[in-house]
């Protein structure tokens, strides 16, 4: 059995559990109101994490995804409020604004040799700085007018009981999963992140393939944007924080792996559920806020280093069959 497929499997058990502790101890868990929030606080994180898992692949990091969600949101905003242009502008302006986030992440990595954690950690403070630049008009906190043009708050909105944002988060979910298993783009991903020189070897433009997804991060955290200061009807210039921690977790229990070349987007859209579903938990049980970091963190350090086991074991199986080979052609 392939090791994606045996991930799959483990997050999905992670899943299921949590869904069976929670549905077990709780009447509400399980009704139709809850389980389409759930789906709905799981797309946000899941539609970024789509890009994230991108750049994952290639085995790079992106710090930046909440403060850069909050720039376009404040943009928007400011647009909304400031200037007569109409709606499908200024969501082209947010989708420009998120292109130009990823694409300055992938141009400071590539061009200048930066390490990704450094790159973006940065950039989350640049970002979020910047909205609150731009916030100065509206006291840094909030916009002061809701935008409330039914153009742009049916981004917002719902059909059948299912939100929007959920049925984008799908769609985007299977084009990003055929992107990554049946185009040259994605081969290209997963070779770059198994080993960059060969990549670079064999004919694959690295940094090229690197910036790449960064700027599909952008436009992802851009979508994500969209329909957050939708349904809010407003924007902050807090918005979007600890958003990175979240989609990384997601990406991370997924079954993406931090060294890069392994991974796929359905795995990030169960790991967006299991967050979602882990939220959903902790609020309705009032778990103090404060715990909330703890068990998030807790669940990734375990995560990873299961990983790292497992990959142990898989590498000592692999010599085992090596060696018993010889053996066999030796005799």
């Amino acid at each position: 059995m392939k090791q994606n497929t045996i991930r799959r499997f483990i997050s999905l058990a992670m899943l299921f559990v949590l869904v069976i502790l929670f549905s077990a101890t709780s009447d509400y868990f399980l009704q139709a109101k809850n389980i389409i929030s759930i789906f709905r606080d799981a797309s946000v994180i899941g539609i970024v994490g789509i890009g994230v898992t991108y750049v994952i692949i290639t085995g790079g990091i992106e710090l930046s995804t909440g403060s850069a969600l909050a720039l376009v949101g404040m943009v928007m905003a400011n647009i909304y409020r400031y200037t007569t242009l109409p709606i499908w502008l200024m969501l082209a302006a947010g989708i420009v604004v998120g292109l130009a986030a990823g694409w300055f992440n992938g141009f400071i990595i590539t061009r200048f040799c930066l390490p990704e954690f450094i790159a973006t950690l940065s950039t989350l403070s640049i970002y979020r700085a910047l909205t609150y630049v731009i916030a100065i008009k509206e006291n840094g906190i909030i916009t002061s007018q809701p935008m409330k043009d039914y153009r742009f708050t049916v981004f917002g909105g719902s059909v059948g009981g299912i939100y929007y944002v959920t049925i984008a988060f799908f769609v985007l979910a299977v084009i990003g999963q055929v992107i990554l298993k049946k185009t040259r783009f994605g081969t290209n991903l997963y070779a770059v992140g198994s080993n960059k020189k060969a990549a670079e070897l064999s004919g694959i433009h690295t940094d090229r393939t690197r910036m790449a997804a960064f700027v599909i991060v952008g436009f992802c955290v851009a979508v994500g944007s969209i329909f957050t200061t939708s349904r809010l009807q407003s924007t902050t210039a807090v918005l979007g924080t600890g958003l990175e921690f979240n989609v990384i977790a997601a990406v991370v229990v997924g079954g993406c792996a931090l060294d890069g070349g392994r991974g796929d987007v359905i795995g990030t859209v169960i790991g967006a559920l299991f967050m979602s579903v882990l939220d959903n938990g902790i609020y309705k049980y009032q778990i103090n806020t404060a715990y909330q970091p703890i068990i998030k963190g807790a669940i990734i350090i375990l995560v990873v280093v299961f990983d790292a086991w497992y990959n142990k074991r898989m590498e000592q199986a692999s010599k085992n069959r090596k060696r018993l080979c010889e053996e066999v052609t030796a005799s």
